[in-house]
Order: C-alpha cells, then structure tokens, then sequence
C-alpha cells in the first residue's frame, strides 16, 4: 500500500478515498473465497425468484422474511469484509447466524412459527413499559403523544393476552437447540457475540502493546486478518440457510448447487477454518 494511501487513511478512516485500493488488496489475496461468497450470492438470489408463498401459510411468509434478511445480512458480510472492517463484518455474521437458526428450526418444526408471532406480544409490553418510564422521568414526547393511562390500558391488555395464552420468550439459544445447531450457538455465535457488547477483551484489540504488555499506540483502520474466517463461515452459513429454504418451499436445486458444494469442500480442506461445526 503506496503511502498516500494510508495517509488518506489515516485522516478519515472507512471512508477514505483510498478505501478502494485496500478492497482490491482484501479481495486479492482472498479472491477463491470472495468467488465463491459472490456465486453463493447470485444462486441465493435465483432462488428467492422461484419461491412462491401462500397466502398466510406462516412457515412460509416467516421463512421468506428471514431468508430475505438473510441474503441482506450476508451481502453486508461481504461489503465489510472486503473493506477490512472485521468487527463490522463480525456483527453481521452474528446476525446471518441468527438468522440460519430460526429459518432451521422452521424447517424442523413448522409449529415454531405461532411462538415468533405470539412473541411481539413480550416486545410491546418492554417498549411500552419503557415509554412509561421516559415519560415519568420528564422526557420530551410529542403532542399527540398517547397519555399515561391509555398507554396502561394498553399494556393491563396484553399483559392479559400474554397470561391467558401462557406466552413465553423465544431465545435464540431456543431456536438453535430447535434447529439442533446448539454447537454452533456455543462456539461461534457466542463468540461473534462479544464484537457486538462492549467489554474489555474486546477492546483489547484496538491497543498495540510490546513484549512487555505496554501501550505503544493504537490500532484502527482495515485489517487483513480473519477475513478468510469471517468469508468462509458466511458461506457456511448460507449453505444451511439454503437447505432450510429448498425444504420449506418444497424446491429443488439444479447442477448449480452441487458445484457451489463442491467449491466449498475444496476450500475447506485447504483452509480448515470454520469456526462452525
């Protein structure tokens, strides 16, 4: 990298001018990964194409939804990765795999479906008891803003619904043990999850210490490291995301399908890499 380059760099981080040099640089020295990220890419596309839902059949509207989120969430992979900003393209990899969890689970059991539903009712009740408290602490709300005792009235009704249906939190440990992907949730999701919560660990590499445990200076900008990882346990991800869809919607895949395997297997033998299992 010519040091204007990291001058530019230097100044504005990710948005630098010169980002683009280190995207041809990330995709240089991962080109077999990012091939086979994008070809992924172009037949999960193909295959959105030939889904056909039906009218509200939630196994399939809920499995679109998560496979469309899935697809966004691995494009995002991707455009991080290339950029070298690997604790961005972390965070979205926890999302893909959240994602690959519930769309499994689906797969497996159809039934899944009414909790994901009956579950917004656990949201509202947090977002509106959290309102209330904004609203006693004197925080600014609009005009037409619901008053305190509709906003109560609201939330004595769902905590009804809530009792009277026996509704209980779905957790994404949850849906991975339903999905009988729990090795996964254990190792790599939990893993990834320390890039998204703040805590000291974490934080430890952005310092550039000596020998001695010191503080030289600090780290930031693209880095080349662990995005072979990051690439390949995206691709991963997608594989089971993909299976899980072809067996929702009842699709079968063509030659296509059995090539992007085959790629996949080569290099997995060669890098050996996954951080799933």
């Amino acid at each position: 990298m010519e040091e204007n380059d990291m001058s530019s760099v230097n100044k504005e981080g990710f948005l630098a001018e010169h980002i683009n040099q280190w995207i041809e640089k990330h995709r240089k020295e991962n080109s077999e990964l990012f091939k086979l990220c994008e070809d992924i890419n172009r037949f999960s596309h193909s295959t959105m194409l030939n889904i056909t839902i039906h009218n509200k059949y939630l196994p399939e509207i809920i499995g679109a939804s998560l496979y469309i989120k899935a697809m966004s969430n691995f494009q995002g992979v991707i455009l991080m990765a290339e950029r070298g900003m690997i604790n961005e393209a972390k965070a979205l990899l926890r999302c893909l795999l959240e994602c690959q969890f519930a769309i499994v689970a689906v797969d497996k059991d159809k039934n899944i479906v009414d909790q994901f539903v009956l579950k917004d009712q656990l949201q509202r009740r947090d977002y509106l008891k959290a309102y209330v408290r904004n609203k006693k602490a004197g925080i600014a709300h609009p005009e037409d803003a619901p008053s305190l005792e509709e906003i109560d009235n609201l939330l004595q009704d769902i905590k009804k619904q809530i009792k009277k249906k026996s509704i209980k939190k779905l957790t994404k440990r949850d849906l991975a043990e339903k999905a009988g992907l729990l090795t996964t949730y254990d190792s790599a999701y939990k893993i990834l999850s320390g890039t998204i919560h703040v805590n000291a660990r974490d934080l430890e590499q952005y310092l550039d210490l000596n020998d001695e445990g010191e503080i030289k200076g600090f780290i930031w900008g693209p880095d080349v490291e662990e995005i072979d990882a990051i690439l390949f346990t995206a691709a991963e991800s997608m594989f089971f995301i993909l299976v899980g869809i072809a067996r929702i919607f009842s699709l079968s895949f063509d030659v296509t399908w059995e090539k992007l395997q085959e790629k996949y297997k080569s290099l997995a033998n060669n890098l050996n890499k996954s951080v799933l299992t």
